[in-house]
């Protein structure tokens, strides 16, 4: 199998490509995948090919036939060498896609290259064609212009960045590594691969080594936007130009750099026996994304600690936003974070304004329920550091069983503990039990003090307004007071405001958002607004009693009093002083 990208005209966002089969036999069917693996959506990538066009080896045309929406088949007549030739629209600026203009390309394999079913284990070469002094970044062996993959899985593994990008290499625990930076925005370079390499070190530290020869961060500095993702020799970041000031902003890009990299292990080197082999064509569902995204999660926020980088008390007040959210979502009382993990298709990527209300998302719950994890373990002489070890020595080759997690948490805690942790945690909606007295540390609920209260702090000493009766909604970001979701049993759900209600007044008087948070003030539990709103363009008057708030708002702190023992524990779990020490 042997592939050729060329773009002779960027501007177009039109890569060229043209896949070359030796010995194809009578006919061969080619597939264009519909997903990428660490992105479970069905994004239909056949939809940005145009142009498809088949030739013998000696340039006669062949018939080409499409089969459904990703799939086509050519006969070829007996010819032993088969050349496809198409065209793919890329101009789709995100991790898991494929992107191309005058200024470079990029491109994640599977938005990009079709397979041929039973030769997916075959090499794969891919040559690339790039214009004048543009060069490439990627994981594939090789180089400058020709590279090579043992299979299709690492060709779809490996995203090529293309174009004048800046390459800044370093090293880290021993071995070769390099930042492929495109973009402009307000990054100090020396700064960020100093800090990424504590970062690398804390992992290679607990995981005892790195297991890659050389690994590439793909950095892209775009608007405003934090995503990301993994690969085994390789991660792309996509990033906000401008995250990397304030210090919380940048702690923020930190977190992100440290989330992909440590999906090494957990994702890359560990992974669901459900996803192997990897089926590009349909989804393929597992229960265990709790794990693999949560527990990342988790892992992402305790690594910043340990590599020296964010303060324990910084760390904690990420912490205590996380449980807000769980707090305030309904959602979380009715969907168990494995069945949400197995919904991932059509519930995570696709919100709308009732999913605060129907589900809960897997990487939020599924760090705390990590969180709390690591806690039971520590109180019994062990570790989430130890488990996940031991998945990884365990199954590393064959792939996680669904019920994988249990298993050794249960032969390091205890059948019975193990077993009524998860049927509460995991398979069950109970509340998160946090042995939080473990670190000396002690968990805090208060009301919300404005729309914008994410939590994680203690509530202000100099606010002396009468508490704020409760409305029951989350306002959209931006100019407008848009309604983004009704929590469901609130006063605004039963008296009738509607997820994308513009708020324009209150009692006749127009309001933003710091005035209708002072009216709610004002009236107080048990008053009343009269609220004026845009609905589908018609004015609509809508009457909400308020009530008392609920103490939703979480803050974690140092306990006072704590034993030494716990300021012993702190250090153990996170490699910083127990914040409450003098």
């Amino acid at each position: 199998m042997r592939y050729r990208l060329a773009m002779p005209e960027p501007h177009s966002h039109l890569f060229h490509v043209e896949v070359a089969i030796e010995e194809p036999g009578d006919q061969v069917e080619l597939r264009f995948p519909v997903w990428t693996p660490g992105s479970y959506l069905v994004r239909e990538f056949a939809r940005h090919v145009e142009g498809l066009h088949a030739e013998d080896g000696a340039g006669r045309s062949l018939a080409v036939q499409r089969l459904d929406k990703h799939r086509v088949r050519v006969a070829t007549g007996g010819a032993r060498r088969l050349v496809l030739r198409y065209r793919v629209y890329a101009n789709e600026l995100t991790v898991r896609t494929a992107h191309l203009d005058g200024t470079h390309g990029y491109l994640n394999g599977a938005a990009v290259f079709p397979y041929v079913p039973g030769r997916e284990r075959e090499a794969h070469v891919l040559e690339i064609d790039a214009p004048e002094a543009w060069q490439v970044a990627t994981a594939l062996e090789g180089g400058p212009d020709v590279f090579t993959a043992r299979d299709y899985d690492e060709l779809v593994d490996s995203p090529v960045e293309l174009g004048r990008h800046r390459l800044v290499r370093f090293t880290a625990g021993g071995k070769p590594h390099a930042f492929a930076i495109w973009g402009r925005g307000n990054l100090d370079e020396a700064r960020l691969v100093d800090d990424t390499r504590k970062i690398v070190e804390a992992f290679a530290a607990r995981m005892g080594g790195l297991p890659y020869d050389r690994y590439l961060f793909i950095l892209h500095l775009t608007e405003k936007r934090r995503g990301g993702l993994e690969h085994a020799r390789s991660s792309t970041l996509s990033v906000g130009r401008m995250q990397f000031f304030p210090r919380d902003a940048y702690e923020d890009t930190l977190g992100l750099v440290a989330h992909e990299f440590f999906h090494l292990w957990n994702v890359k080197r560990l992974r669901p026996a459900a996803l192997l082999p990897c089926d590009y064509g349909r989804e393929q569902y597992t229960r265990l994304l709790w794990w693999f995204e949560g527990a990342t999660s988790y892992y992402e926020g305790l690594s910043l600690v340990r590599a020296g980088l964010v303060e324990p008390k910084r760390h904690l007040r990420k912490l205590g936003e996380a449980l807000t959210l769980l707090e305030r979502a309904p959602g979380a009382r009715k969907t168990s974070v494995e069945e949400a993990s197995f919904l991932a298709w059509v519930k995570l990527y696709r919100p709308d304004e009732n999913t605060p209300n129907s589900t809960i998302s897997y990487y939020l719950k599924g760090e705390l329920v990590a969180f709390a994890l690591d806690l039971a373990l520590r109180r019994a002489g062990s570790s989430l550091d130890v488990l996940l070890r031991t998945l990884v020595a365990r199954w590393g080759e064959s792939g996680v069983p669904e019920d994988g997690v249990e298993q050794v948490a249960a032969e390091l805690l205890g059948a019975d503990a193990a077993r009524e942790f998860f049927e509460r945690h995991v398979h069950g909606v109970g509340p998160l039990e946090l042995d939080l007295g473990l670190l000396g540390v002690a968990l805090h609920r208060r009301a919300a003090e404005g729309f914008d209260d994410k939590g994680g702090t203690p509530p202000k000493e100099d606010d002396r307004r009468p508490p704020a009766g409760w409305l029951g909604i989350d306002l959209a970001p931006g100019p407008k007071l848009a309604v983004q979701t009704v929590r469901e049993g609130s006063p605004a759900w039963r008296a009738g405001l509607y997820a994308e209600d513009e708020l324009v007044a209150e009692d006749g008087f127009r309001i933003d958002r710091a005035a209708l948070w002072d009216r709610l003030c004002e009236r107080g539990p048990g008053g009343l607004v009269r609220l004026t709103v845009f609905r589908r363009d018609e004015l609509v008057e809508v009457e909400v009693p308020l009530e008392k708030a609920p103490e939703d708002t979480v803050w974690l702190e140092a306990a006072p009093g704590a034993p030494a023992e716990a300021h012993a524990a702190f250090e153990a779990w996170c490699g910083a002083r127990w914040p409450g020490a003098r």
